[in-house]
């Protein structure tokens, strides 16, 4: 067996080492490239305490996945292929784990289990190296996604183990108790390890059949689960659905709660369809432009995706006993998906949340081709699954070797998917570079044009408008008036979202870094965007200096701070910080009606 399994790591590595070149890529940036609370210098306690308070709030949301980052920052500095190195080698921890959890899906039929090497190798394999997988392993945030999956692995393995164990009359529980430390250890790399009690709950409604030699340990089972489903559906209606349903709930997005899972009716069967045929022009990586679906009908193949789904879910429940593997990995394809197509405002559509669904696909479609009859034995099908299995590693080559070159995925990316505004965003911004700061450079122009392109595409970002604003003010070139005006128009009327945020807070950076622009157009884009909805207090913090430092006006400072106060309600020492710093630079008028208004608010300071 072990020599499949090192086949196995062997042949997927050789498919994702052509991509382990690339750079860094879009939430890369903002979660690695510019969080200087993973910029480890040495692997210290000091150095992982800050990094696992790694998100501008200070909390430990993912701990387990920022510390991983900051120890690559620590061995390697800001070099991209090490993070993507080490993304790729828990890749393979997964791999290793997901063959053994194949093994042990196989090995509890009753049959000779020479077949279920091989055959859990086949499946392993694909789902390791399918091109679908390649922008979550290469896409160095994702380390996320593939660190949580981890330990949930680790956690199905020991339930496995440890319920098979049961059927047999063995002892299973201290299987069965490791599942919830692994399993909260995944939850501190990212919220989907939340999934793997319905992981474990489709293994007992399929293989398991909550089985065990002890009928009170059945029936404890049966019990067990029908609370816990009793207890997440009250938690589901009670806590998560009311906060959906907030109003502002989706407030920096384009779509309303009811479109979303409208949208997820389409969503799902695109991911199935991206797993039977991993062409290149079906993999677009960003999905920024993907319609929404505001009815039944509008478009059509809502209500058919729809169909498709129910016609599934039918399927592996009436065929739960009979298939039992094709029944889980439905089951499993529908569980992987039950938080990112849910109510949960996210964006619609990307590829990583296929990481571990991808593998119930493998297995509902290994056990339809199982039962095809043949005329002529097995033969056929074994040289059809091994020919799709080269087919798909020479997919992920393909696909890999256009992630390690910056300019080629730009371009391919751009090429496959020319409506989408990250992707035209990306190469322009790959053109600025190339033009190292020369405005005679041809990749000068090119970029312009791209980013100039970009910003008239539908639903496009400020991001097009501020690259265009900072090329032209950073070579001293003249900043074109239709570029702030576009920018302000987009503020005032688009829903305001991360990229809404970070175009016009990007500005103000560069303004400190002393890039010259329009201090008056830029205060003024800046203050629609705070007049949009409620920002963080050091964004209200950062429009009050501009406003002192660099327009001299006193007034929209002091909303500016007031605001400041208002937003750091749970937070008086960020309050005493910035009273602090604006007396030391002499803003007495301000620091004192900062005071007098956390006094109004009732705010306690820490003593100043």
């Amino acid at each position: 067996m072990w020599l499949w399994a090192a086949l196995l790591l062997a042949l997927t590595t050789a498919a994702y080492y052509p991509g382990l070149g690339g750079d860094f890529l879009f939430d890369d940036y903002p979660n690695i490239v510019t969080n200087e609370r993973i910029h480890a210098d040495a692997i210290d306690l000091e150095s992982m305490r800050r990094a696992a308070g790694a998100y501008e709030s200070g909390t430990y949301g993912r701990p387990i996945a920022t510390i991983s980052f900051a120890i690559d920052h620590a061995t390697g500095g800001m070099d991209p292929k090490g993070f993507k190195t080490s993304g790729l080698l828990v890749h393979l921890l997964n791999t290793i784990l997901v063959f053994l959890l194949l093994r042990q899906l196989l090995d509890s039929r009753d049959t000779p289990s020479g077949p279920h090497t091989r055959l859990a190798f086949l499946i392993a394999l694909l789902w390791a190296a399918h091109p679908l997988q390649v922008s979550t392993v290469l896409y160095v945030v994702q380390r996320m996604e593939t660190l949580s999956l981890l330990f949930a692995l680790l956690a199905l393995n020991a339930y496995l183990k440890g319920r098979l164990a049961q059927a047999r009359g063995a002892t299973g529980w201290p299987w069965l108790l490791a599942v919830l430390p692994l399993t909260g250890l995944g939850l501190l790399a990212k919220e989907t390890a939340a999934l793997v009690p319905a992981f474990c709950l489709a293994l007992e409604l399929t293989v398991l059949g909550f089985g065990a030699k002890d009928q009170r340990v059945q029936k404890a089972w049966i019990m067990v689960y029908s609370i816990a489903v009793a207890a997440a559906l009250l938690a589901f209606l009670v806590f998560i659905l009311p906060v959906a349903a907030e109003p502002n709930a989706y407030e920096g997005r384009n779509f309303t709660l009811l479109e979303r899972l409208l949208t997820q009716l389409r969503a799902l069967p695109l991911y199935l369809q991206w797993m039977a045929l991993p062409l290149p022009q079906n993999l677009t990586f960003y999905y920024d432009n993907y319609s929404v679906s505001r009815g039944l009908l509008d478009p059509p193949t809502t209500l058919f995706g729809g169909l498709l789904l129910a016609a599934l879910a039918f399927s592996a429940w009436r065929l739960r006993s009979r298939l039992p593997l094709f029944s889980l990995g439905i089951l499993w394809f529908f569980c992987a998906h039950a938080l990112t197509s849910n109510v949960i405002p996210l964006e619609l559509v990307f590829e990583h949340r296929n990481y571990f669904a991808l593998l119930g696909f493998l297995l509902a479609a290994t056990e339809l081709v199982r039962i095809i009859p043949t005329r002529d034995g097995p033969a056929i099908k074994r040289f059809a699954v091994v020919t799709v299995a080269c087919f798909a590693i020479f997919l992920t080559l393909l696909r890999s070797a256009a992630w390690g070159d910056p300019f080629h995925l730009a371009s391919q990316l751009v090429a496959i998917n020319p409506g989408s505004p990250r992707a035209s965003s990306d190469l322009a911004t790959l053109y600025v570079g190339m033009a190292h700061g020369d405005p005679e450079s041809p990749f000068y122009s090119f970029g312009m044009r791209e980013f100039e392109r970009g910003s008239k595409l539908p639903g496009s970002s400020p991001l097009p408008e501020q690259g265009l604003i900072l090329m032209a003010a950073s070579t001293g070139q003249p900043v074109k008036d239709e570029w702030w005006d576009s920018m302000q128009e987009k503020v005032s009327t688009q829903p305001i979202g991360p990229q809404e945020i970070m175009a016009v807070t990007g500005l103000l950076g560069q303004r400190y870094k002393g890039i010259e622009l329009d201090d008056r157009r830029l205060s003024k884009v800046y203050g629609t965007l705070l007049s949009r909805r409620e920002m963080p207090a050091q964004l209200y913090a950062q429009y009050g200096d501009h406003l002192l430092n660099y327009l001299k006006d006193q007034d929209s400072a002091d909303k500016a701070f007031a605001r400041v106060v208002e937003m750091s309600r749970e937070d008086p020492g960020y309050i005493s910080q910035v009273a602090a710093s604006l007396l030391s630079e002499g803003h007495v008028r301000q620091a004192t009606a900062m005071l007098t208004r956390a006094d109004e608010l009732g705010i306690s300071l820490p003593e100043r």
